[in-house]
């Protein structure tokens, strides 16, 4: 097998590092371990993250950006409307928080105990905000706070059908109406 490239290496180390945290939380993960687990040497995963916080901070921005990208083809492919950019947003959003599973709730877990890491998570939600907003934009110029609220909502459904507190269509049925309304201004 040939050597992977810097990129190609970096998407196994945190695959591996998801394999670990599915198999054995969170508090197993550390980077001798996941270097152990993925087949390299130590170096190998200090260069790529350089300790333990960085790893899972790099863990939810591959979470984040994976998330976004969906919506980001869905977008381009089939959002000419109002209900067709809620129903994109709201669906990429739920599926990303249902298959990404308890695992990136542990992520989100770690990261929110360190007052250093807690930034990770506000960039998240701005990240998430801006991405909307434009979305929205040609329909609706919303402020802050309704943005915000919107968020909020989109997350709460999302993270309920993760838990299967509700079904995956009735958290994507509802968070699409919310948008909508909101956008609407109704």
């Amino acid at each position: 097998m040939g050597r992977l490239s810097r990129a190609d290496r970096r998407r196994q180390l945190l695959d591996s590092a998801m394999g670990i945290i599915r198999a054995e939380g969170t508090n197993a993960l550390t980077l001798v371990t996941l270097a152990e687990k993925a087949g390299v040497t130590r170096p190998v995963v200090y260069d790529h993250f350089g300790t333990r916080e960085g790893l899972l901070v790099e863990l939810y921005r591959d979470y984040d950006q994976r998330i976004v990208a969906t919506m980001r083809q869905a977008l381009g492919q089939r959002a000419r409307s109002l209900g067709a950019v809620a129903s994109v947003l709201t669906t990429a959003y739920v599926d990303g928080v249902v298959d990404a599973g308890q695992e990136c709730e542990e992520v989100f877990a770690a990261l929110a105990g360190s007052p250093e890491t807690r930034k990770v998570l506000h960039d998240s939600r701005d990240f998430y905000i801006a991405e909307f907003a434009a979305a929205l934009e040609p329909f609706a110029r919303l402020d802050l706070p309704a943005l915000t609220g919107m968020l909020s909502a989109v997350d709460g459904l999302a993270r309920a059908a993760a838990d299967q507190r509700i079904t995956r269509a009735d958290a994507i049925a509802t968070a699409t109406l919310i948008v909508k309304r909101l956008a609407a201004g109704r």
